[in-house]
């Protein structure tokens, strides 16, 4: 199995014989636009107040002896290579991308255009005999290991600098950009798995097109020991967020969590250690994807950690060992938010239902409450936006607060 992060409706694709036409098109072009996700200059005037405010220079910032960071980098540069379409069973053609380097920058506005990538898509094959047009379920898409990052101490007491062995310190340094270089695999590129929430569908008419949106919130790891930071080696986080939303629909996201800041955080200041967050994406405002990460008292058994806006009893099949979306995800007209995590990329089982009230504005404070549960109900709509199931007994309510979008 590749990676995984979303799917939809069903494919009819020819890659059999369907007949060569002598005037029949052998390509098309079509658009990859990079899209900022959550983000907020309302976010960016929290800080980690109560750490910064006992830590005046770089040698206090030093006195912290062992703790565990999540990073939030200000920019990042990430070079995107290559993406797969797949179609259900798990076919695919590839379109490579060239000149595909996008500034990741939060301090521009949340849903951004940051670039536009062209691609080609092959339509035929080079004897014309067989056909790629159809529609397409799912993508894999493809972005360098080394990822240049540059993290602002003045925003939260930990910053980039290429002249550090660790190639980072503790301080409120503006900091530099660095070499990020991503863990838990091989090879120059990362590859990204994504289901998407709409058919992305090749003509040699139309002119195909994606949104694909990238959040860097939280996402990398580093740990400090004697007053000396480093990242985390391999630490299973996935350190850019993506998305794919075909044709002309917004891409976009929110990001809720117990801390109060977005930015670059000490675990260390969060009560409990219990650091919880939900991480939404939207294509306009229909909710197509949400991840996790560890909930308290939430799970029955071992779960994903992320949902679709799919029901894994009717969504396509991506692979060949039988990964699909699911999760029910749905926004309903009460405006809460719902969703099921299964057990497995088969959804064979269920071990949580989620509930939480959609956040409209920067500060926005809600209650996730979740349900450990192996029995989640099927809605009528393939998706929880037909009308969202009642916890009456949650097995934890973990207030979250609103804190991008």
């Amino acid at each position: 199995m590749k990676a995984t992060w979303i799917i939809l409706p069903l494919v009819s694709i020819c890659f059999a014989a369907c007949g060569k036409k002598s005037n029949e098109l052998k390509s098309v072009t079509g658009t990859a636009s990079i899209v900022l996700g959550a983000t907020g200059t309302e976010a960016l005037t929290v800080r980690n107040a109560a750490f910064k405010a006992s830590a005046e220079t770089d040698s206090d910032y030093r006195l912290v002896s062992s703790e565990t960071w999540l990073l939030s980098p200000d920019q990042a540069k990430i070079t995107f290579r290559r993406i797969d379409f797949v179609a259900a069973g798990g076919e695919s053609i590839s379109a490579g991308l060239s000149g595909c380097t996008v500034t990741y920058d939060r301090s521009r506005a949340s849903g951004s255009n940051l670039l536009d990538c062209p691609f080609t898509l092959q339509l035929t094959s080079e004897d014309g005999e067989v056909s790629y047009k159809g529609t397409y379920v799912g993508l894999y898409i493809y972005f360098d290991r080394t990822i240049p990052i540059r993290l602002n101490g003045n925003l939260s007491g930990i910053y980039s600098d290429p002249n550090s062995p660790t190639l980072l310190q503790l301080g409120n340094s503006a900091g530099n950009y660095v070499n990020y270089q991503v863990g838990g695999g091989s090879g120059d590129t990362v590859t990204s798995q994504i289901y998407l929430n709409q058919p992305f569908v090749v003509t040699d008419t139309g002119t195909p097109s994606i949104k694909i949106v990238t959040d860097l919130i939280h996402t990398i790891r580093a740990d400090v020991s004697g007053g000396t930071a480093s990242f985390t080696p391999n630490s299973g986080v996935t350190p850019v967020e993506l998305i794919a939303i075909p044709g002309s629909s917004a891409g976009h996201a929110e990001y809720y969590s117990n801390v109060n800041t977005i930015e670059s955080l000490s675990m260390n200041t969060v009560a409990g250690g219990n650091y919880v967050f939900a991480r939404l994406f939207y294509a306009d405002e229909t909710p197509v994807r949400v991840n996790t990460g560890w909930l308290p008292d939430c799970f029955s058994g071992n779960v994903l950690y992320q949902a679709f806006a799919a029901d894994a009893a009717t969504s396509p099949i991506q692979d060949s060992v039988g990964n699909r979306a699911g999760g029910y995800l749905g926004q309903a007209g009460s405006g809460e938010l719902a969703w099921a995590l299964g057990t497995d990329w088969r959804w064979s089982g269920y071990g949580s239902l989620m509930l939480m009230l959609r956040g409209q504005s920067i500060g926005d404070s809600v209650d996730l409450k979740c349900l450990a549960t192996t029995s989640v109900p099927t809605p009528s709509g393939g998706t929880y936006a037909s009308g969202a199931p009642t916890i009456v007994n949650p097995s934890n309510t973990i207030p979250l607060t609103l804190l991008a979008k």
